[in-house]
């Protein structure tokens, strides 16, 4: 088989782009290999799948070159000048998507070449259309910056001959501050949020001490760039992350809610994650309403469709089971039916059998139907994701539990101990905290459950009611207070 690196690549183009990659390889300015334009032609006979006997490289120089002893050395070195193209087509399909990136790029060959007329002709409408951009996200503030820069090496060469100086120098300084300061600020606290809520989940080594001066800055000194929509989001969002007040969570709900036409949808998408992070977080610290605040914030989330990262590709499979949970844990059975049926075509199909199984059997766990729960459970082949290995497991305990199948319940708990303890690493230790605290608690249930000891219950039920940070905590309040 000739490179999989090739064919991979040329199996992910459209039919549109693969046409289009044709006329880029068989023109002269691009390609001058007429061999490299035979292996075109040769190839689109099995696009897009690019799986047949007739790719294997014996066949395919024979087919190049009738008549010929095989050359192996030959034919790579066609390959490669074919991938080279594919290359740089896909560069230039990422240029031609920006148009003004490409401006700014012209602008700068226009400098080059001193070109005033058509320079100042450019200029003026690239800073209108960059003014007319919707999101005022990092890239604007950098494309800001960068125009500026282009005018100053305008204004440098052209020695302001015969023009007003000032014309020509109204905003200079500001822009240069506060352009690129604003790319650097959006990008920095975009970044620092990242890493905290991936922090809540997994554990990192990261030194914040630089961006820590940087949050004290915009807190107690400036006046001006928290203001930004951008910044001021990114802001509260780590404030919210890291000291979890429920005034930073409104400032963000706010934003969420009304200033939806001034974010992307990568931040909104981001936004609601972090959101839903804080709801989760005042659930396992006992406040009340979080749960029906958590479902009103997916159901927004379902209607403007920010159920993936970037659009065109597969529903979020951690979202898409945390919507189930939440509206099984509201006992809105109907809903959360209709919402496996309408979206699970949307799952990867790589995790689909894992997200789908799962869902139904929470949902039927929620509904009572707990031999059905352990069935879907069982139905389920391979776990990829670690973020699913755990609720699977917590569920099947649970399932165990309410079928008195109290012996595969020990086995299963010290099957999960050990895979917490070859795991922890890929773990925060919070999340590896409310699991043990979960597996302590539900192991004495277990005992208890078999003892009837209602002193040990009642401490038992003491001592939950004090612990915040434990998974299945509302269950496991409802077990104990059935067997007291």
């Amino acid at each position: 088989m000739i490179s999989a690196t090739l064919l991979g690549m040329l199996g992910k183009f459209s039919a549109k782009e693969f046409k289009e990659f044709g006329e880029f390889v068989k023109s002269p300015f691009f390609n001058k290999n007429i061999h490299v334009k035979h292996l075109y032609e040769y190839l689109k006979k099995f696009y897009p799948a690019f799986k047949d006997q007739k790719l294997d490289k014996e066949v395919v120089f024979a087919n190049l070159f009738e008549g010929k002893k095989y050359n192996d050395g030959f034919l790579r070195t066609v390959i490669y000048n074919m991938g080279k193209l594919a290359e740089d087509y896909l560069a230039y399909i990422n240029f031609r998507k920006d148009d003004l990136n490409r401006g700014i790029n012209l602008l700068k060959e226009l400098n080059e070449r001193k070109l005033e007329k058509v320079f100042l002709k450019y200029y003026s409408e690239i800073e209108e259309d960059i003014n007319a951009l919707t999101y005022k996200n990092p890239d604007y503030f950098y494309k800001k910056y960068e125009l500026q820069n282009q005018l100053e090496e305008y204004m440098d060469w052209s020695k302001f001959k015969h023009k007003d100086f000032k014309n020509y120098t109204k905003n200079t300084l500001s822009y240069i501050d506060d352009e690129l300061t604003s790319f650097y600020l959006s990008k920095a606290l975009n970044h620092y949020r990242f890493m905290l809520d991936k922090n809540m989940y997994e554990q990192l080594d990261y030194n914040f001490d630089f961006i820590e001066h940087i949050m004290d800055f915009l807190l107690n000194k400036d006046t001006h760039f928290k203001e930004k929509i951008k910044i001021k989001l990114h802001l509260y969002e780590v404030l919210l992350l890291k000291e979890k007040k429920e005034e930073y969570y409104k400032i963000l709900k706010d934003i969420f809610m009304n200033e939806m036409n001034l974010l992307s949808r990568s931040d909104l998408y981001s936004l609601h994650n972090i959101l839903q992070s804080y709801c989760v977080y005042m659930s396992f610290n006992a406040a009340g309403g979080y749960l029906k605040e958590r479902f009103d914030l997916y159901r927004i989330c379902l209607s403007e469709k920010l159920y993936s990262a970037t659009e065109h590709i597969y529903f979020d499979d951690l979202l898409f089971g945390n919507i189930v949970n939440t509206g099984a844990s509201v006992k809105d059975f109907i809903w959360t039916e209709s919402f496996i049926e309408e979206y699970k075509g949307m799952i990867s199909p790589d995790n689909a059998d894992v997200v789908v199984n799962y869902s139904r059997a929470r949902l039927a766990f929620a509904k009572g139907e707990f031999e059905k729960a352990l069935w879907l459970l069982n139905d389920i082949k391979t776990i990829k994701h670690i973020q699913y290995k755990l609720p699977v497991r917590d569920l099947t305990l649970l399932c165990f539990y309410e079928l008195n199948m109290l012996a595969q319940s020990a086995y299963q708990i010290d099957s999960y101990r050990h895979f917490l303890t070859n795991n922890k690493s890929f773990l925060s230790d919070d999340r590896f905290e409310r699991i043990m605290n979960f597996l302590k608690f539900y192991t004495k249930l277990v005992k208890n459950k078999e003892k009837g000891n209602i002193k040990e219950l009642l401490r038992l039920k003491e001592e939950l009611e004090k612990l915040n940070n434990i998974t299945e905590k509302r269950w496991l309040t409802e077990k104990i207070k059935e067997l007291v």
